[in-house]
């Protein structure tokens, strides 16, 4: 499986769950939110991208450098295994 296909499953499970079982949070007196342990478990991150969007806050899962390294390793064994696209085959594919 690619990281694209594995953040499109994260972000699809993200969406289920908010849809699915909204949890009513409640904001600290320091300015805290706790995302519940279910939800935490689910998504398996510990970083996020917060902004606005039409007045709704929205978090968005950042990969740590840890957690791109751990995959891009993976990745390099999956290559091995599997094979894949030289450069060269790249470049012709895309008329690079």
């Amino acid at each position: 499986m690619r990281f694209s296909e594995i953040r499109i499953i994260i972000f699809s499970v993200i969406n289920i769950i908010t849809q699915m079982d909204d949890t009513i949070l409640e904001l600290s007196d320091r300015g805290q939110l706790t995302i519940p342990k279910k939800i935490r478990q689910q998504i398996m991150v510990k970083r996020f991208i917060c902004r606005t969007e039409n007045g709704n806050v929205v978090l968005e899962p950042l990969q740590t450098r840890e957690e791109f390294l751990t995959e891009l390793d993976s990745a390099e064994k999956d290559w091995k295994k599997n094979g894949g696209l030289t450069l060269k085959a790249v470049k012709q594919k895309y008329n690079l």
